[in-house]
């Protein structure tokens, strides 16, 4: 089963880069939709992420709470606002 509304924040343009190019990489059919800050110097870089697998919040969760986590600038938020299940996460 495929999950929709998984919202992911990012400070930087190259954050967002290497967390789409992530996803992506595991999975090439999941439907992304990236926005740029809005105003510029307070928005956040961002992506919608529709059509994924349920173990791409997981797989994500770890990369941001291990060692490989060092390769982002910034902090990250996620939000996955489907209807079940609701999660919510925040890595500084």
């Amino acid at each position: 089963m495929n999950l929709r509304n998984l919202k992911i924040y990012c400070k930087t343009e190259d954050d967002q880069d290497l967390i789409v190019n992530l996803i992506l990489e595991n999975y090439p059919d999941v439907q992304i939709s990236t926005w740029e800050p809005d105003p510029v110097d307070t928005g956040s870089w961002g992506m919608f992420v529709d059509e994924f697998p349920a173990r791409l919040w997981g797989q994500l969760v770890e990369f941001l709470t291990t060692e490989e986590s060092w390769a982002l600038d910034e902090d990250v938020e996620m939000a996955l606002e489907c209807e079940e299940p609701r999660m919510y996460a925040y890595y500084p």
